[in-house]
């Protein structure tokens, strides 16, 4: 998993540099003033997004080499401006104050979420190879439909950090929101089927179960056990 935490990094990066060149941020630095601060933030906007659509939409079962340089290809297919200014943009966050607070759970949270969404991949190729065909059909319509809310909830989680406009409620409690309504009830029903059908298959395997269907609860829980205990503080 070396390199799902390297792609977590990434966006986290993506997503302190974009907070940083915020309009409200104190700018102390001549050559970043005017629209050119504005371009660059609204580039690295587009570029976190496309980075994640990448991470998220492959149909890959493991995060190797090449599907992190795809997914950083993406990126940079985004941020032409950014790119030609990483001295500035490097400046920028050494010396702008606060830059990366907040952002060390938020970086848990996104690793949380592409963890599931890998061992998905991951589980599905499991069921493939015992050659059951009755129950890799139904599970095949289950994971689609799952792969698609994990990967809503990673681009509704990312979309939510990137914006630094002041709303009601703390910025992770609302980015977490955000995913668990792309999730929903109804996502949390597909993995315990999708356990089921694994269950069923092969006893032995427990890819999905320990992978997806498990931590999924656990994220459910965690994050509304802490929205609730910061709502009652």
């Amino acid at each position: 998993m070396d390199l799902l935490s390297t792609a977590v990094v990434d966006v986290i990066t993506l997503v302190a540099t974009c907070h940083a060149l915020s309009a409200d941020a104190v700018d102390e630095d001549p050559a970043l003033r005017g629209r050119l601060r504005q371009g660059l933030r609204e580039d690295i906007k587009r570029a976190t997004l496309a980075y994640i659509d990448a991470l998220a939409s492959t149909k890959r079962g493991q995060l190797d080499e090449a599907l992190l340089a795809r997914c950083r290809l993406a990126a940079e297919q985004q941020m032409p401006a950014a790119i030609t200014r990483q001295d500035l943009l490097a400046r920028l966050m050494a010396h702008q104050a606060g830059a990366l607070e907040g952002l060390a759970a938020a970086r848990q949270d996104l690793w949380r979420l592409a963890h599931m969404t890998v061992h998905l991949r991951l589980g599905m190729h499991s069921l493939r190879a015992l050659g059951d065909t009755a129950n890799t059909l139904a599970a095949e319509s289950l994971s689609g439909r799952l792969r698609r809310r994990f990967r809503k909830a990673l681009i509704a989680y990312a979309r939510s950090t990137l914006r630094t406009k002041a709303t009601k409620g703390r910025p992770i409690d609302r980015a977490r929101q955000a995913a668990l309504d792309e999730v929903g009830r109804r996502g949390v029903a597909e993995a315990e089927l999708l356990a089921d059908i694994e269950a069923d298959a092969a006893p032995a395997h427990k890819l999905i179960w320990l992978g997806v269907t498990n931590p999924l609860l656990d994220l459910g829980l965690d994050w509304q056990q802490a929205a609730r205990s910061v709502t009652a503080a």
